[in-house]
């Protein structure tokens, strides 16, 4: 099999055998998401794309990236390993599920300050895909919904989550976050040039349990390409620290 090598400013990612390749979506909720605390969970890390990016921007973090598809957790390991950042990023295979069971009941001092992850957001309806592409892209038990609902026994209490989604389900993910005890902090509406529709949205959200301070809220929106096709400036402005092109 041929190798595939992504070249970025401070590291490299071979994707080759990960179910989810390199991608927009990743990159812009890697760039896009608040990098501030110490614990940072990755979940469905592919090729371990996210994870790289936020050891990238928070030079304290300890990030921890799960993946259930044997091919992407070796692969995500290997480019750990060959990055600047192999001692503060760790990868299993493990699902979200599992490591909310098992962290069900813990002290905050052992939560997350930050869970993210660019989640398969695609139900056909079918249980068992075929291909580890269509897995990557079928949501099964790893929908953006679930997500939602079940950071509450990971995130400390101010902790946060970010994610990105089809701009279609935005709406229904906002009115699930405020049934969990999760509140918007920050929105960025995503579209390709001035004159698309909505394509994306990325949304992070606070678990605002046993808080005291209110939570601000920002929204943003995103236009990644001028007409002509070039870069735009925020655009730029938000990836500029990866892209070698930027």
């Amino acid at each position: 099999m041929k190798e595939r090598l992504f070249k970025f400013k401070e590291f490299s990612v071979k994707h080759a055998r990960s179910a989810m390749k390199v991608g927009i979506d990743g990159v812009l909720i890697g760039a896009w998401t608040t990098s501030d605390g110490g614990r940072i969970l990755d979940v469905g890390t592919g090729c371990g794309l996210i994870a790289l990016m936020l050891a990238q921007r928070n030079s304290q973090a300890l990030i921890e990236g799960i993946d259930i598809d044997l091919n992407s957790v070796e692969e995500a390991r290997e480019n750990v390993e060959m990055s600047p950042w192999n001692d503060r990023i760790r990868i299993d295979r493990t699902s979200f599920d599992e490591v909310c069971r098992s962290r069900a009941i813990c002290r905050n001092e052992n939560k997350y300050d930050l869970i993210v992850s660019n989640p398969p957001f695609y139900d056909s309806g079918v249980k068992d895909p075929s291909t580890p592409r269509e897995r990557s892209r079928h949501q099964g038990e790893l929908s953006p919904e679930s997500l939602i609902v079940n950071s509450c026994h990971l995130l400390r209490p101010g902790g946060r989550l970010a994610l990105i989604a089809p701009a279609e389900k935005g709406e229904s993910l906002l009115q699930c976050a405020h049934s969990a005890d999760m509140i918007p902090h920050r929105l960025c509406y995503i579209r390709d040039h001035s004159t698309s529709p909505e394509k994306r949205i990325m949304i992070e959200m606070v678990y605002c349990r046993d808080m005291e301070a209110p939570v601000t809220f920002q929204e943003e929106h995103l236009v990644m390409f001028e007409l002509t096709g070039e870069p735009t400036s925020h655009y730029l402005t938000l990836c500029k620290p990866f892209y070698l092109r930027f």
